[in-house]
């Protein structure tokens, strides 16, 4: 069946997501830590309320794009063979990851939000703590999102071997001391996924040979 424009594109959407999520970051910068006092913390959000706010909403915007991903990951990872337990296992990690950074972005928009009013000053404190400390879901979800893609690959193909190699390491070790690189190591695979996945989709299909006739094996 010839796919349309859109089902071609859509494995794309994890590129957009990732670049949405790096981008924030990158933007963000460095906010104050855990442990600096409520005046300090507010006085940062205070002057700097606005980006903050603005991220916080440019944050949001990356997780439809990821559950576009994330969905077109997986049926093109069910396509490929199996039983579809690891493909949805890795569909489950997507929406993981997904609530995670719409919690994220929730807690930071919030933060932002008490630091404009002297009167919320200790309310400021707390989220900035929670700020600092809410990034469990997201890479957790990161995490069994690409052990399971790449288990998934490894025992049944729709991406190259390798890369589900690849992928298993990583969602191993976003469960260990080196998570939050491999968070990182993470968006790299979505982004070599997406681009490989999107190529596969283009590629032009053979169409299987009909038996000689029109007839069918059994004569």
């Amino acid at each position: 069946m010839q796919q349309s424009r859109w089902e071609r594109l859509a494995p794309l959407s994890g590129v957009l997501s990732v670049a949405i999520i790096v981008a924030v970051f990158a933007i963000g910068g460095s906010t104050p830590e855990e442990h600096d006092s409520a005046a300090k913390v507010q006085a940062f959000y205070s002057k700097h309320h606005d980006k903050h706010a603005a991220l916080a909403f440019i944050l949001a915007i990356a997780i439809p794009f990821l559950l576009f991903f994330v969905s077109s990951l997986r049926n093109d990872l069910r396509s490929a063979g199996g039983t579809a337990q690891l493909a949805n296992a890795a569909f489950a990690g997507g929406v993981l990851a997904a609530g995670g950074f719409a919690f994220l972005s929730a807690v930071h928009l919030a933060l932002a939000e008490a630091a404009s009013s002297a009167n919320t000053i200790g309310t400021t404190q707390t989220l900035n703590v929670l700020d600092n400390s809410d990034f469990i879901p997201a890479a957790s979800g990161v995490g069994l999102l690409v052990l399971a893609a790449g288990a998934s690959v490894v025992r049944h193909g729709g991406l190259p071997r390798w890369l589900g190699w690849i992928g298993v390491v990583i969602g191993i070790a976003a469960f260990t001391p080196a998570g939050f690189f491999a968070f990182l190591a993470g968006g790299l695979w979505i982004l070599i996924a997406s681009i490989l996945l999107t190529l596969a989709r283009r590629a032009p299909r053979t169409a299987s040979p009909s038996p000689a006739g029109g007839q069918t094996a059994a004569g």
